[in-house]
């Protein structure tokens, strides 16, 4: 796969994307918690929408009821306007790409890509002609009389994006695609499937619990929590201004340090005693949030003591405990005198914290 082609081409297929509009949509499976619970959601025609969350948030369930293989309990998804509810699956002009490329085993690259096509009525050169140009744009053109069992897991998803492209979908519905696949292999197809944005803009929804992928890929990021939405913005906005606790809990790595304390007239005091300059109108006990990048190196502010270093090349993560705050990673520049066992100061960049409340964890600063 040619890697050094990451300027956007021009599209190669005509561009169909549309708008996508969840309204309360709720889906139960029985008596407790619904799965999904009342989802309001808007996508761009032609924007990348990824939906993140751990298991079990309803983020694939909100998939499938986009999709139609599972029925809303209550609320309404329409695409380009139209209500579609009572459609099914097929007549929802959508295309799905799961995690296990459910590819048939009995067909080679080329059968497999136009088998939909000829279901749906093309003609034989019409759908040639798709699938050699799908072909190209995943650079599968040398592969097209392989069956799925000579092919890689990288070469199999592109095949199952290959079978989605040449229908030419209203949406594209992503479940997991890279789950199964290796860390060098994911971070391959990440860049892949943006090019492909690229090159067949078409409104695409995208489901991982890896909040990397969902950093790196989206035009808005998604955070889902026990079937409701937590926040949606572009990735930036999550990551900086993350509006709850969970949320700032679940998106960045290392993962953001929460400390305990009391906002009064006098700044922040700590569980721990410490105390803390903060200009912030809330009153009461709060948590803090920090982020590795927060926190700076000096002679005075929190006694830390090295526990273990990361490095990373350009930079190295090191992992400090401390009394005031517990275990804190630490993002610096990359420091060969420095081992596990040193002792130095954490001055935490109170600008740049994030303060929750403790009651219900929603940011208030």
């Amino acid at each position: 796969m040619n890697m050094n082609a990451l300027i956007p081409e021009p599209a190669l297929t005509s561009t169909r994307g549309a708008t996508l509009r969840l309204r309360d949509l709720v889906k139960r499976y029985g008596p407790g918690p619904a799965a999904v619970d009342k989802i309001d959601l808007d996508v761009a025609a032609n924007e990348f929408v990824v939906l993140v969350g751990p298991s079990g948030c309803g983020k694939s369930t909100t998939l499938r009821l986009i999709a139609g293989l599972e029925e809303a309990s209550e609320g309404t998804i329409e695409i380009a306007g139209e209500k579609v509810n009572d459609l099914g699956a097929a007549a929802r002009d959508v295309a799905m790409v799961f995690q296990n490329y459910a590819l048939y085993p009995h067909m080679n690259v080329a059968q497999n890509i136009g088998f939909g096509l000829r279901r749906r009525g093309a003609s034989r050169a019409d759908a040639k002609k798709a699938v050699a140009e799908a072909g190209e744009i995943l650079e599968l053109s040398d592969l097209m009389h392989r069956l799925p069992g000579d092919l890689s897991g990288g070469q199999k998803q592109r095949v199952a994006m290959g079978r989605a492209i040449v229908r030419q979908p209203r949406l594209f519905l992503f479940d997991e695609p890279l789950s199964n696949l290796d860390a060098r292999l994911r971070l391959t197809m990440r860049t892949e499937i943006k090019r492909l944005h690229a090159r067949v803009p078409t409104t695409t929804i995208y489901v991982t619990h890896d909040q990397t992928e969902a950093m790196t890929m989206a035009d808005r990021v998604v955070v889902m929590n026990a079937g409701r939405i937590e926040q949606i913005g572009t990735p930036m906005e999550i990551y900086d201004a993350p509006v709850s606790r969970f949320v700032a809990g679940f998106i960045g790595a290392p993962a953001m340090t929460f400390a305990d304390g009391v906002l009064d007239d006098h700044g922040l005091t700590l569980a721990t005693g410490a105390h803390l300059p903060c200009a912030v109108q809330h009153r009461g006990p709060v948590t803090l949030g920090l982020r590795p990048e927060a926190l700076t190196l000096g002679d005075t502010g929190l006694p830390a003591t090295l526990d273990m270093l990361e490095p990373l090349g350009a930079e190295t993560l090191a992992l400090w405990q401390t009394k005031a705050l517990g275990p804190v990673w630490v993002r610096m520049a990359p420091d060969p005198a420095l081992r596990p066992g040193a002792s130095t100061h954490l001055l935490p960049d109170m600008t740049r914290a994030h303060l929750f409340d403790a009651a219900t964890g929603r940011r208030v600063n």
